[in-house]
């Protein structure tokens, strides 16, 4: 039993026996429950990752790619439905918005925008991606991921930008300059969404994530209707504006 919030997850194993956990103030002294489990491991899953892209004006062979995993965790059992609304439909909104402004603006580098698959099973999407390039990773001049985009209401939190000091520091003073969100913190490398392969093979790669509105999280309560969009315009003119920079 757990004090703490319930968080499901997905996963390419499967142990020997069931593990049940549930909340301390569900279950009363003496109390009893019955259950049916049934679990099936498709070991050969199969999923694909989506790319389209938009050629560059000036500089098409320089890239910028654009990224947000449209996998969830679906479904346990027959009831219990996780949508995964901010997680990642938010950040998949997003990519498609970013996309849209692109091909009626084309940017003087060829933007490339991915949808990856896998992500809640292990980044197995964009994994596979990194060690099977489309493109020639190496002009690659920036990537964004998109994660968890649902509100902004308190800032965005950028993932490697302790590691990409001087993009970190433009999509500081842009934020300042024109007044855009509360807060742009900074975070060091972590290996917690797609941004990670790509900097892990040296490319230069942050994940960018809103803060506040709904704590809904890999839960039955991450649904639609639970998202603000408070600053979605607000960080989208951010990011443009940084890659008009780059």
């Amino acid at each position: 039993m757990s004090d703490t919030k319930l968080t499901w997850a997905v996963s390419d194993q499967q142990t020997r026996y069931p593990i049940v956990e549930t909340n301390s103030d569900k279950l009363k002294d003496g109390s009893w429950i019955e259950l049916k489990i049934g679990a099936e491991l498709i070991s050969d899953f199969k999923s694909k990752n989506i790319l389209g892209h938009v050629k560059g004006r000036s500089v098409p062979d320089s890239i910028i790619v654009f990224t947000a995993h449209y996998d969830h965790l679906g479904m346990m059992g027959e009831e219990a439905c996780f949508n995964g609304a901010n997680d990642n439909a938010s950040g998949t909104a997003f990519l498609l918005s970013l996309a849209k402004h692109y091909v009626e603006y084309p940017d003087d580098y060829t933007c490339v925008f991915i949808a990856f698959a896998g992500e809640e099973a292990g980044l197995k999407g964009s994994k596979y991606f990194v060690e099977n390039p489309l493109f020639d990773l190496s002009k690659v001049r920036f990537v964004i991921n998109l994660d968890l985009m649902g509100s902004g209401v308190d800032g965005i939190t950028v993932v490697n930008a302790k590691e990409n000091h001087e993009e970190f520091s433009i999509l500081e003073e842009l934020n300042t300059e024109h007044e855009l969100l509360p807060v742009v913190k900074s975070r060091g490398q972590a290996a917690n969404s797609d941004h990670y392969y790509f900097a892990e093979a040296g490319v230069p790669a942050i994940f960018i994530y809103a803060l506040g509105g709904s704590q809904a999280y890999h839960d039955v309560y991450d649904v639609s209707s639970n998202l603000t969009f408070e600053e979605y315009p607000d960080i989208f003119k951010l990011l443009t504006y940084l890659v008009d920079k780059l």
